[in-house]
């Protein structure tokens, strides 16, 4: 099994036990002041229902997710809730502060939602910096839960394709973006995005190389419409066969990696504690 179809997870969101939306989450490895910590990536709209500059009331209160407890046996995954909101309404998941508009949401996991977990080979800054050369048209994957359907026996994802579209290594629009031509739906928001190579494959020095690789790009979060950005969760119709707007242009919104290491960097695991974790609801 691929490591990036054991460390995603479908995100409920709930308002008290009442599920409001589904979307899809994460995990990434990083190393805090020597402490080894995972993470979970999603959305900003994921958990609250509407961008980070609408300043809109929240529409849930807590969220559910799995891990999957054996590298083997995908089967086996437990079940957690979390508060989004501390007891003074502060809210659990961290931001880019100096990309405030960017679509991202990171929570730190308390051990023991992974304690029991045999960790896989989480999503780490190494994934985001191989020797892999991305360019447009370059193909990838992106991995998640489209209308919340997937491989629910075995708690395992749908890898959908496409191919870049804008410049990777230019900012689309001035935002730190990376666009899509991807076929989407409601319940990816919040999936991990890879460039992926199979066979021979050109390295960021120009050189060749063989073999199967992944490199992580980013976090998906919304498709273009002819006029304006939406949610995928925005694009629901009557019959859930696919996106038939008739203006999307059937491509999506890739909020860049660089992004969410920039966060991880500058985690204060102590202050994350003695404010976040010590207040929960």
């Amino acid at each position: 099994m691929e490591d990036a179809s054991l460390i995603t997870t479908p995100i409920k969101l709930l308002k008290g036990n009442e599920l409001v939306s589904q979307g899809t989450g994460f995990y990434v490895y990083h190393e805090c002041d020597s402490k080894q910590i995972i993470f979970l990536v999603t959305n900003y709209h994921v958990l609250t229902g509407s961008a980070p500059l609408e300043k809109k009331a929240p529409i849930g209160d807590n969220i559910s997710f799995n891990i999957h407890i054996s590298k083997d046996n995908p089967e086996k995954v437990k079940e957690f809730r979390f508060p989004l909101y501390t007891s003074e309404n502060k809210p659990v998941w961290l931001v880019n502060e100096d990309n405030k508009e960017a679509d991202l949401a990171i929570i730190p996991m308390p051990t023991q939602v992974y304690q029991e977990a045999e960790i896989v080979n989480c999503i780490n800054e190494k994934w985001a910096k191989n020797k892999l050369k991305v360019r447009t048209t370059t193909r990838t994957s992106v991995v998640g839960y489209p209308y919340g359907y997937y491989d629910k026996k075995n708690s395992l994802p749908i890898w959908k394709t496409g191919s870049i579209a804008s410049e990777p290594d230019v900012d689309f629009d001035g935002k730190k973006l990376i666009v899509l031509d991807i076929s989407a739906f409601p319940g990816m928001s919040g999936a991990p995005v890879f460039a992926r190579a199979q066979g021979m494959y050109e390295t960021i020095d120009g050189g060749m190389q063989g073999g199967v690789i992944n490199k992580f790009i980013g976090v998906y979060a919304s498709m273009q419409m002819l006029t304006k950005n939406k949610f995928l969760e925005q694009l629901v119709n009557q019959t859930p066969v696919g996106i038939k707007d008739q203006e999307s242009l059937q491509l999506g919104h890739v909020w860049k990696a660089s992004l969410i290491f920039d966060v991880l960097n500058k985690f204060d695991i102590e202050d994350y504690t003695d404010n976040i974790l010590k207040q929960l609801k």
